[in-house]
């Protein structure tokens, strides 16, 4: 085997030992035992996932320890305690195995062995007044206002529907919520890799750029939260990829899905209007590259939504959520404008005791400001690389013109979204500005430095031959 096929196969292991690494690590973190609750923004998301499953008739289980978890949901508050005092009845005739009563909506939680679930539910159904309640199998609810009504309507469902497709294969449980994202985080490496050396065709740029993805904080803390972040980064990974490959019809496709996952998402698109503009000579097709085909595939993920409450009420509530968006929700401890990431100032706290921060990697969006002196340089010899460079860029410049317009109520893992093209981007400048020969003739020299004071020692300690004569 020659050189450059060795080479090529240790490249390969590095990155998929990364990616195994990855997933290992994530998984084991997100499965431990202190974390088998909700974690950071789960309390919004995973909530708004159930209720949309359970509109659409699609029920989700928990399964602990035998026993099926279930949410009794009453509808008439001034007769809860004693609709309660009856569903306690039923429960207690079913040997149900734990209790939580809900102090913020009018709602039981109960864990009924699995052998008697259906029993129960028939209780329920001849003790209660039909439509005086509401069966929600699954995990707990957070203790929440109204959360069993929540479908967090501020953002669009792409996060959502992962995070539903995961709660009905593998079920309502915080591991399954989260594995997408842990799947996805090793996914992003692989993306990263493949398009830093489609820019470069430098092993050394993509490991160096893998090297940033799979060390940044942001991505780590987000993997392992089922949140929306995680996901659109993915999204934004797979627009990268389909830029720099020249693939316009995709990358209208992917631009689409990363929106559709979280309107951040979308903030690569004047980079995308660009490259159609350079290359598109006809309006129609221009137009369905830069708008139609975008919206068109905004809109698919958003089915389970418009199906569950109505398209009239879906647009509503969409539109809505522009002035929710650009609106300053009030003080909080933990608010980080955009130009914080950029020195990891207040890392928002997802969960402590284990700790997982939202925090970002200075060196990275710090290094992305250094390099506005070099792009020009590094541009002449890796053209491609300015395309993701301007889709930080842009997306930076659309958060600021967010704040600007109002929406002062940003937080530090809105960040995850600029990982993965800084990380290509860095990868391509490190690797073209630090010359590596330096690297190895500075070795030489300290390796040849440590050579002569070796000998020079072993001459001055060493008995000589004249004394041993002597």
């Amino acid at each position: 085997m020659d050189r450059e096929k060795i080479i090529r196969v240790v490249f390969v292991a590095v990155v998929a030992l990364t990616m195994i690494g990855t997933i290992w690590y994530s998984y084991s973190f997100a499965s431990r035992p202190d974390l088998k609750d909700y974690i950071g923004d789960e309390v919004w998301y995973v909530p708004a996932t159930r209720n949309i499953l359970h509109r659409l008739g699609v029920n989700v289980f928990y399964v602990n320890n035998g026993s099926y978890g279930v949410n009794v949901v009453f509808s008439n508050t001034s007769v809860k305690m004693e609709y309660i005092s009856i569903a306690d009845w039923a429960a207690s005739l079913s040997g149900a195995k734990y209790r939580r009563e809900y102090m913020n909506f009018p709602g039981v939680y109960y864990e009924i062995p699995a052998e008697n679930y259906k029993g129960f539910i028939k209780r329920l159904e001849s003790d209660l007044p039909e439509g005086s309640y509401d069966v929600i199998p699954g995990f707990p609810y957070p203790d929440k206002e109204n959360i069993h009504k929540y479908l967090n309507t501020e953002h669009p469902f792409m996060g959502k529907d992962l995070i539903m497709i995961s709660m009905v294969l593998l079920g309502d449980k915080p591991i399954s919520w989260r594995i997408p994202g842990i799947i996805e985080f090793a996914l992003i490496e692989l993306v990263v890799v493949l398009v830093t050396y489609r820019v470069s065709r430098s092993y050394m740029a993509s490991l160096i750029a893998l090297l940033f993805i799979a060390a940044d904080p942001t991505l780590q803390a987000t993997a392992v939260t089922a949140m929306l972040d995680i996901h659109v980064a993915f999204f934004v990974a797979l627009f990268v990829l389909a830029v720099v490959y020249g693939r316009e019809l995709l990358s209208a496709v992917l631009l689409g899905l990363a929106g559709a996952t979280k309107l951040s998402g979308a903030f690569g698109w004047p980079v995308h209007l660009w490259k159609c503009l350079k290359s598109e000579n006809s309006f129609p097709k221009f137009f369905t590259k830069v708008a139609i085909i975008p919206g068109v595939v905004f809109l698919v993920p958003e089915l389970p939504a418009i199906k569950a409450i109505g398209f009239e009420e879906w647009l509503r509530e969409f539109l809505g959520s522009f002035k929710w968006h650009l609106s300053y929700k009030g003080p909080n401890p933990n608010t980080s404008p955009f130009w914080q990431w950029f020195i990891d100032y207040r890392p928002f706290p997802f969960h402590f005791n284990p700790n997982v921060f939202a925090s970002t990697d200075p060196v990275l969006l710090m290094g992305m400001v250094v390099m506005i002196l070099a792009l020009p340089w590094v541009h002449r010899k890796k053209p491609r690389v300015s395309e993701p460079f301007f889709i930080f860029w842009s997306t930076v410049g659309l958060f600021a013109l967010q704040y600007l317009l109002g929406g002062k109520t940003q937080f530090s893992f809105y960040a995850t979204v600029l990982v993965p093209p800084a990380a290509v981007s860095m990868g391509v400048f490190v690797n073209e500005i630090i010359k590596w020969e330096a690297f190895k003739e500075s070795l030489g020299f300290y390796t040849t430095k440590i050579q002569e004071v070796i000998r020079s020692s072993s001459r001055r300690f060493m008995p000589s031959e004249n004394s041993d004569q002597e």
